[in-house]
């Protein structure tokens, strides 16, 4: 048992450390190549905190595992709603976001709907997995010309990424930010089998199933980024940044990390975690559109709602495993 906590805890490290290599080697990269600072802004707020989510998945498909892929999936979402809001409105209250749900809640909603009703088949084949993916390269492409069209908004995205746009010297080579990308990129697979070797070997050592781990443990590990990025900022006083970051990360999720984990070998959804974890993950996404449409935004009460609300899901899924 301990080897297998360590394979997951080694796993899960290299995953982390495979996603900040590889994101600051595509950085310096995208910098030789003269990309604007705007393109190489959406490739970063599009994919670096949700590369761990979308490898795991791949992976547990992959080894024959796609039930961890689903509750990865579900409870990566799920977490990132009630647990990484909750407490970094703990931390610092946040604001309402009138201006951001007018662009955010229609994509959110659809997205989510539209990933349940496809997995109410059993199964999300790989032309609905390219699908989905397909639908997350043209909402990306849409916020890159939305944003060009939008100077206050691309000058805003600059300068929340001031600080990943700083390229490391040794990095300001090409061939050592095209080596670093690649050694990330290694460090991410590696990792990401590591992990959900260990997670696999939990659930048959505990004796349940591979979708209750994925929905837990998994997701645990592949949001800790969210959280970490969200707190860091909640203790600087920018707690607002959480929300960006939490509906990047959960539309990431159902689109790329569902569409390439269904184009890796089909994406099975069973029907208890469908109508149970789905309908937790569409209700949270409910409750977050309604809290940051309210004029008090999320205060402390309800942040503490929220956390526990999340704490209560895990408890309560436990129980029915």
């Amino acid at each position: 048992m301990l080897t297998l906590i360590l394979t997951v805890v080694a796993g899960l490290g290299l995953l982390l450390a495979g996603g900040e290599v590889m994101v600051r080697g595509a950085v310096a990269f995208g910098r030789w190549l003269q990309l604007s600072p705007l393109v190489v802004g959406i490739i970063i707020i599009g994919f670096a905190t949700s590369l761990p989510e979308l490898v795991v998945s791949v992976q547990a498909v992959r080894i024959g595992a796609p039930e961890i892929a689903t509750g990865n999936i579900l409870g990566s979402n799920i977490a990132n709603i009630l647990l990484v809001l909750g407490l970094t409105a703990l931390v610092k209250p946040m604001h309402p976001q009138p201006r951001a749900l007018r662009r955010d809640a229609a994509p959110l909603l659809l997205s989510a709907f539209i990933f349940l009703m496809l997995g109410a088949a059993g199964v999300i084949g790989r032309l609905e997995g390219a699908l989905l993916f397909g639908a997350l390269l043209l909402l990306m492409s849409h916020e890159f010309r939305r944003a060009r069209r939008e100077t206050a908004l691309a000058r805003e995205i600059e300068e929340e990424l001031e600080e990943e746009m700083q390229v490391h010297p040794l990095l300001e080579k090409p061939g050592l930010a095209a080596l670093a990308t690649v050694i990330g990129l290694g460090l991410l697979i590696y990792g990401g089998d590591l992990f959900v070797t260990g997670a696999s070997g939990i659930a048959e050592h505990f004796g349940v199933s591979h979708g209750l781990i994925g929905l837990t443990l998994v997701a645990l590990g592949t949001s800790s980024p969210e959280l970490a990025s969200s707190l860091v900022a909640a203790r600087h006083g920018h707690s607002d940044v959480a929300y960006g970051n939490v509906v990047g990360s959960n539309l990431f999720n159902v689109l790329g990390v569902g569409g390439a984990a269904a184009l890796a070998g089909g994406l099975v959804v069973p029907e208890h975690m469908l109508w149970l974890d789905g309908a937790v993950m569409m209700a949270a996404t409910i409750v977050l559109l309604a809290v940051f449409a309210n004029r008090s935004g999320l205060n402390r009460p309800l942040a503490a709602l929220f956390t526990g609300g999340y704490l209560a899901y895990i408890a309560m899924r436990a129980s029915v495993a």
